[in-house]
């Protein structure tokens, strides 16, 4: 990733886990209930050198709404707003990649269009590359450039979104 292996069982590399920089963001936001939003937001932030941060507080608090909530604990959020922190404690670990498994599975529909937007601005705003899970054609089509097809865990087609367009809505009839 970036120029750097992560993994190579050969050369004896396996960088642990948490110093690969990869951000990730379940379908649960799955927050510290113990924790305001403000001290969720910078849990992992301060594992990262002051040096090596690219994305910063204010930064994430203002492209996401959450000022209002630094104080508030999770079990006072509605889905929508914990997914918005789940996100920025995400990027405020500065990743090299933010990986994000169906972050909107669980949300309403209402909230999904409104969290839509967040997600898209992040890789312009951070210039940050993200792998986004989704079954849903709305969502793919809303962010994505480059698409990965998977059936059985297996790669079918990889290719630009206009191009691979044609193959999933026929995946979707049949």
């Amino acid at each position: 990733m970036n120029g750097q292996c992560l993994f190579d069982s050969a050369r004896g590399i396996n960088v642990p886990p948490e110093k690969r920089r990869v951000g990730y963001v379940f379908q649960d936001a799955r927050l510290f209930p113990h924790l305001s939003v403000r001290t969720n937001l910078t849990y992992g932030m301060r594992l990262v050198p002051q040096s090596e941060r690219y994305v910063h507080f204010d930064q994430v608090v203002r492209l996401l709404g959450i000022a209002p909530l630094l104080d508030r604990r999770p079990a006072k959020l509605s889905g929508g707003e914990k997914q918005r922190v789940a996100i920025g404690r995400a990027l405020l670990c500065s990743p090299s990649l933010l990986l994000m498994d169906e972050p909107l599975a669980s949300i309403d529909g209402g909230r999904k269009s409104e969290l839509l937007p967040f997600i898209s601005r992040i890789g312009r705003d951070f210039s940050t590359p993200i792998m986004y899970v989704s079954h849903l054609l709305e969502e793919i089509e809303r962010l994505a450039h480059h698409l990965v097809l998977l059936e059985n865990g297996r790669i079918v087609a990889s290719g630009r979104l206009d191009e691979l367009k044609p193959s999933l809505e026929q995946k979707q009839l049949d």
